[in-house]
């Protein structure tokens, strides 16, 4: 008889364990994107949030606490879920069907009292360390550039450049008396930590490329800062593309788009630019 309860409890757990499993096939079937996401309303975090703050001292827990805690195996799984569904074919076929626009922007700026809120969180600059993302928000408007391939940063270099004009290097000057409040923020996401590595080798490369007044606004941040519930939430859940937030002093996205400019584009973002400062300003009187 033990043997029998013994087999019909193994049989039972099996029976609930399945609608997981079951899940997470159908999110590996999910086929490639096909065309860009419309965006037509506000996206982002319900709250502000500090991604790398500790909620627990996870060395405290034992293995047994590691590997049976619910929440963590519940982590455990959606994180795999995640990157079964976003494999290397799934990002690069969407990247290609879309020209990588994962999302199309908005016509225009979301109001403040309805914009989500852009992550905080900790990371290292070009010149300094433990600098707080959301510290550097306060007197602009800060365009947020995110990437983690080379792909993605050419998609998002297309914003700022064209035939004559470079604003991320030698114009940057020229960017900043056009749109006085604002400033430009990378965020440099390496896919793992071997990409990282090599990141941190190219600092001084990276430096030279980059306008010396925006050296301390240039991240180079580990993936894991950015777990992928937050990449969902922004909608930069592909690597392959660069993104792009216009995001106000509250740390709120007020505007957003992805992969490769258009001119209609690069019109709507400094038109945005112009509305947000003007906003700003008048905020302040």
């Amino acid at each position: 008889m033990n043997h029998i309860g013994l087999r019909a409890f193994s049989q039972s757990a099996r029976l609930k364990a399945a609608p997981r499993f079951t899940k997470t096939l159908s999110e590996a079937s999910k086929p490639p994107l096909q065309k860009p996401h419309v965006i037509l309303r506000p996206f982002g975090l319900e709250e502000a949030k500090l991604l790398n703050k500790k909620s627990f001292d996870i060395a405290s827990l034992n293995v047994r606490e590691l590997l049976f805690d619910k929440e963590l195996k519940e982590a455990r799984q959606a994180q795999l879920d995640y990157e079964i569904k976003h494999s290397p074919f799934y990002e690069s076929k969407s990247f290609t069907n879309t020209n990588g626009k994962i999302f199309t922007p908005p016509v225009s700026y979301f109001r403040n009292d309805k914009a989500k809120y852009f992550p905080d969180f900790v990371g290292n600059t070009l010149v300094n360390r433990n600098q707080q993302f959301s510290s550097l928000l306060s007197e602009h408007i800060s365009i947020v550039r995110i990437y983690s391939t080379i792909s993605g940063e050419k998609c998002a270099d297309t914003y700022f450049k064209n035939a004559t004009k470079n604003y991320l290097t030698k114009d940057y000057m020229e960017f900043q008396e056009e749109f006085p409040h604002s400033q430009i923020v990378d965020i440099n996401i390496p896919q793992n930590w071997l990409k990282g590595f090599f990141v941190k080798l190219s600092q001084g490369n990276i430096r030279k490329l980059v306008h010396s007044a925006r050296h301390d606004k240039y991240f180079i941040v580990p993936t894991r800062v950015f777990p992928f519930d937050v990449k969902e939430a922004l909608l930069c859940d592909n690597a392959c593309s660069g993104y792009i937030y216009i995001v106000d002093r509250e740390g709120k996205i007020r505007w957003a788009t992805s992969g490769y400019a258009n001119d209609e584009e690069i019109k709507i973002m400094r038109k945005c630019l112009k509305g947000l400062e003007n906003e700003m300003l008048q905020s302040t009187e």
